[in-house]
């Protein structure tokens, strides 16, 4: 049900197949070995003492997927956290991302410990949350009913139990390395494709990474719910384009962006400048309605991106289009609205 694949010296790219769901969620790994502070998880000090001083070192995960599950009886590991645990990854020199022979090289067999970053609260992202568990303050009536707006009630599935550690935006979870290396790693609130997601920018990754979760992603449907909203998608992807453009001004490196459904390590200022003009050929109504259908109790319809449209990427379903949408109506009319 999971591979990893390294994306730079210490990030690795999760990737889960559901085959119940049909889904394919992306779990990112950020290690940090060897962790002599980390700080400002959150302004509690019972949640420092759970991850703030684990002397193994500690991994961030973003996002943790849709559980693992699997009709294949073949597959044995079906929880992210035994993976990264017990499967050696060939990219990390045959070991467990996190096995007892970790990278710090501390005596006595010690793990890392986990920080959960959550950029959503959908059920193919959280499935797996068993650490402190950071979350957006943005709308905390959104997150107060997770069974409903997780999708779990929905699709008639179990609802993970977990209670998030709400943060603001620009909240930094700050980690010093044994060689007093500070590496930070900052969330960001992006509202539109729920109230609750966010963004993550790592700032010390070679090169930087910025994670948008379900915001964007190339050659599947973006996908908004009811509760979405296509103003406030808008709002956030400007500003991200304003935040890349200033962080690469400012380090002289290009930011890479990483998503929680096929694309990653791509370019992070011309993806979120191509899928803003994407969603403003929908709403400007250049690109027509392609399928129309009634979920959860909404007009929704579907609008895919002329072929000749937007970059080739290898290992894509033949004749997909670089982006597309699956969204209440309502939304794009508020955003048309919106835009008058």
């Amino acid at each position: 049900a999971f591979t990893a694949t390294r994306l730079t010296s210490n990030t690795f790219l999760i990737k889960e197949y559901d085959d119940i769901y049909s889904e394919r969620p992306h779990i990112y790994a950020i290690i940090f070995p060897s962790t002599s502070n980390l700080s400002n998880i959150s302004n509690t000090s019972e949640s420092s003492s759970k991850a703030g001083h684990n002397m193994a070192g500690t991994i961030i995960l973003i996002d943790t997927g849709c559980g693992g599950a699997s009709n294949d009886p073949e597959v044995r590991v079906t929880n992210v956290r035994e993976f990264i645990e017990t499967v050696d990854v060939p990219e990390n020199g045959g070991r467990p991302l996190n096995g007892l022979d970790n990278q710090s090289g501390l005596e006595g067999g010690k793990r890392m410990g986990y920080i959960v970053v959550l950029t959503h609260c959908h059920y193919d992202h959280i499935r797996n949350s068993d650490s402190p568990i950071l979350a957006s303050s943005h709308s905390p009536e959104f997150l107060s009913d997770i069974p409903e707006h997780s999708l779990c009630a929905f699709l008639n599935i179990s609802t993970p139990e977990y209670t998030p550690i709400l943060v603001p935006h620009g909240h930094t979870i700050s980690n010093q390395t044994s060689n007093k290396i500070s590496s930070h790693v900052t969330v960001l609130h992006t509202p539109g494709h729920t109230p609750d997601s966010l963004t993550i920018y790592d700032s010390t990754s070679y090169p930087p990474m910025l994670y948008v979760g379900d915001s964007l992603y190339e050659y599947e449907p973006i996908i908004f719910p009811k509760e979405g909203s296509m103003v406030d998608w808008f709002s956030s992807i400007e500003a991200l384009i304003g935040f890349v453009r200033m962080k690469e001004r400012e380090q002289n490196e290009r930011i890479l962006l990483n998503a929680g459904h096929v694309t990653y390590f791509q370019p992070a200022t011309e993806i979120l400048q191509a899928a803003k003009g994407f969603m403003e050929d929908v709403v400007s109504g250049r690109e027509p309605v392609r399928r129309r259908w009634v979920k959860r109790g909404e007009e929704t319809v579907e609008y895919r991106q002329s072929l000749q449209q937007g970059r080739i990427e290898a290992n894509t379903t033949p004749g997909a289009s670089r982006f597309s949408l699956i969204c209440p109506e309502r939304l794009i009319s508020e955003a048309l609205t919106r835009s008058e």
